[in-house]
């Protein structure tokens, strides 16, 4: 036999197989660690408790309440949609603004879940 026949990679990819099994298993756990993520809900509010926020576990702004007797039922209604409008708009672009930066550090490689 051949040096150069001795020196050749075991069948079956030795590490690199075992690496890229273990990628892929982290890989299904993080989609499902997503994907059961959508379904949460977590909710916050001001000090004084005049503005309840709540958000999906996906960032999206599900509802904006205010607490606010001063105003009539027509403008709270009116003002809570537009924050939340606002909120998910906000929300959007900062995805969009991470997805970029990642991309930029990656060189476009995809690493799904690096950046939400």
């Amino acid at each position: 036999m051949s040096q150069r026949e001795s020196q050749k990679p075991p069948q079956g990819g030795g590490e690199l197989s075992g690496l890229l099994r273990h990628a892929e298993a982290l890989q299904r756990d993080l989609d499902k660690a997503l994907q059961d993520l959508q379904s949460e809900t977590v909710e916050a509010q001001d000090a004084q408790r005049l503005v309840t926020v709540r958000l999906s576990g996906d960032g999206g702004a599900k509802e904006i309440l205010l607490h606010a007797t001063s105003l009539s039922e027509g403008e709270r209604r009116s003002l809570e949609n537009a924050l939340q409008v606002a909120t998910r708009l906000a929300l959007e672009r900062l995805f969009e603004l991470r997805k970029r930066r990642a991309t930029a550090v990656t060189k476009g490689l995809s690493l799904p879940g690096l950046f939400l």
